[in-house]
């Protein structure tokens, strides 16, 4: 399943509203000036899946920077 990254300074897109809550907030740790908003499929918001996406998320962004997209959907198995 793939979770949404959205950066934190703007809205979550249309197409997306209704199918994704937020979990957590990551900050990329390499520039320490965007953060992600997190947001899990509303009916899969499992724990440990929330996360292995969240850990997938901080470990990635360093990889990014300082080209952050706006917004990414994360791989459907983080870590494989």
């Amino acid at each position: 399943m793939q979770f949404l990254a959205l950066r934190s300074d703007g809205p979550l897109p249309t197409q997306y509203q209704d199918k994704f809550v937020q979990m957590q907030v990551i900050e990329c740790f390499k520039c320490k000036r965007v953060r992600y908003h997190l947001y899990a499929p509303i009916l899969q918001a499992e724990r440990d899946q929330i996360e292995a996406h969240g850990m997938w998320l901080s470990a990635d962004l360093p990889k990014l920077c300082p080209d952050h997209p706006y917004w990414f959907l994360t791989p459907d198995k983080p870590g494989e």
